[in-house]
């Protein structure tokens, strides 16, 4: 397992001394019910250090995780850029969890019985809940591009995907080689169908022609190439006009060739050859690449489909504002695996994590709902090699005021990719570690309107710094 000095120090040495020097000890891994079960370790593990802060370690809770690693997406451009390291990546999955919350040692879900309010693991311990999160993610089925992960892993094949391949080492660095290994020909950047994980914030593809142009014009590769962008779907962004606009004219713009109602559905790592599939007919052509990038492919939770869990998209079944399942209510979703009409990105997630730390304490009061969701999502798009944007919308295709905002580059927007750059991957360290509550206010929890006639119970401090409410 991958990790820094400082999530060492900062994550595992804190649970080797709990109780030592306070009187409360950890949780217990082996109950047989716990007050809140967390099925996830991202967002998931966020969530349970927020709820043991908020109510003082009231709650007894269990966080089910099955890897040991978070790969932090939003930084996974300049990552390929090598303008982070591997280690501000790669973090240490319970990194995220702190001294007193028990977690089941990696071994995942495999059944959720929400009849019976409680889930089984792979090893076969059935665990009860009062309150569950799914914040499970998507599930990346890479299984459905044939040959694509014997290539993908092979450090010498051209093909590239957005996500690091769990049995690289350390010293592996083929995550850079999309950028500043392709000298000529053909290169394929191909977008699976909706919905899948990584959507905007995967497509490095302005990056990317950016690089090769400046290589180009100082001889470092052959003017000889094309890029084409295989699309399936209609739409680059799928709920949000202005940014899907965006990224169909600044593709005219850059003259990258785009080719729509295509899918990847198979890799000849031998001959360098891509098969794609017309998604309306079936018809098949197969085609050599001199290069290829494949944002990773998604597939139903299985556990969550059986349980009845899921939309017609295989996605949780939710209130897109309240984040409550809409059958089981003792039952929430975080993160990419719900079915909002938004734009689901890792910043998404932890605007919905406010809501859902808020409701679940509500919830277990046996008090209404007040936090509501507006769909507010956040996504980096790196213009260039020292240039972003971000896009910024909620729900109903409402821009935020700040959507888009120098999204023609030049000083400002080198600004902000330098602050990128610089300061966020920091950031992410420090929600991880608890140091602050996260955006929109970080240093200031998030709460929420009580509604009318309700009185705030959290005694005399609260009162006297009540911190922003509001109705987001």
């Amino acid at each position: 397992m991958l990790i820094s000095g400082m999530q060492l120090r900062h994550s595992l040495t804190p649970r080797y001394f709990a109780g030592v020097f306070n009187k409360r000890k950890p949780t217990k891994k082996d109950l047989d019910h716990y007050d809140i079960v967390i099925i996830g370790c991202n967002l998931g593990g966020v969530l349970s250090r927020q709820l043991d802060k908020v109510s003082h370690g009231k709650y007894k809770t269990m966080v089910v995780l099955d890897q040991n690693i978070n790969q932090i997406t939003p930084i996974r451009q300049i990552y390929e850029q090598q303008k982070t390291a591997k280690t501000d990546f790669l973090l240490n999955a319970k990194l995220s969890l702190n001294m007193y919350t028990a977690h089941s040692d990696q071994v995942g879900s495999q059944t959720i019985l929400p009849e019976e309010n409680a889930i089984i693991l792979r090893n076969g311990r059935r665990i009860g809940y009062g309150q569950l999160v799914v914040a499970m993610g998507q599930q990346v089925n890479y299984d459905s591009i044939k040959g694509f992960e014997e290539a993908w892993q092979d450090f010498d094949s051209p093909v590239f995907t957005n996500l690091d391949h769990p049995s690289w080492r350390s010293s592996n660095h083929k995550y850079t080689r999309w950028h500043y290994n392709f000298n000529h020909g053909e290169a394929y950047f191909c977008i699976p169908q909706f919905p899948f994980s990584g959507e905007v914030e995967s497509y490095n593809f302005l990056l990317s022609q950016r690089i090769w142009e400046w290589q180009t014009a100082n001889g470092r590769q052959s003017p000889i190439k094309r890029l084409t962008i295989i699309q399936p779907n209609e739409r680059f962004v799928q709920y949000n006009d202005a940014g899907d606009q965006f990224f169909k004219e600044e593709i005219k713009r850059r003259n990258i060739n785009v080719e729509y109602g295509l899918k990847l559905v198979e890799v000849n790592k031998q001959q360098n050859t891509a098969t794609f599939e017309d998604i309306k007919t079936g018809n098949r052509q197969t085609r050599p690449f001199n290069h290829l990038y494949a944002v990773a492919p998604t597939k139903p939770h299985d556990q969550l489909v059986k349980a009845g869990l899921t939309t017609s998209k295989g996605l949780l079944d939710v209130n897109i504002k309240t984040l409550q399942h809409n059958k089981y209510k003792n039952i929430f979703g975080l993160g990419d695996v719900n079915d909002v009409p938004t734009t689901n990105c890792f910043w998404a997630g932890f605007h919905q994590l406010h809501v859902v730390r808020n409701n679940i304490e509500r919830n277990i009061a046996g008090k209404s709902l007040n936090a509501e969701y507006d769909g507010y999502s956040k996504v980096p798009i790196l213009l260039g090699q020292n240039t972003l944007t971000f896009l910024c919308h909620k729900y109903n295709n409402e821009n935020a005021w700040h959507n888009l905002y120098f999204s023609n580059g030049g000083f400002l927007a080198a600004l902000r990719y330098y602050n990128w750059c610089k300061n966020f991957k920091k950031a992410f360290i420090d929600i991880y570690l608890e140091k602050n509550w996260g955006p929109p206010y970080y240093k200031i929890k998030k709460s929420f309107k009580l509604p009318e006639g309700e009185s705030n119970d959290h005694g005399f401090l609260a009162k006297l710094l009540p911190g922003k409410k509001e109705s987001h």
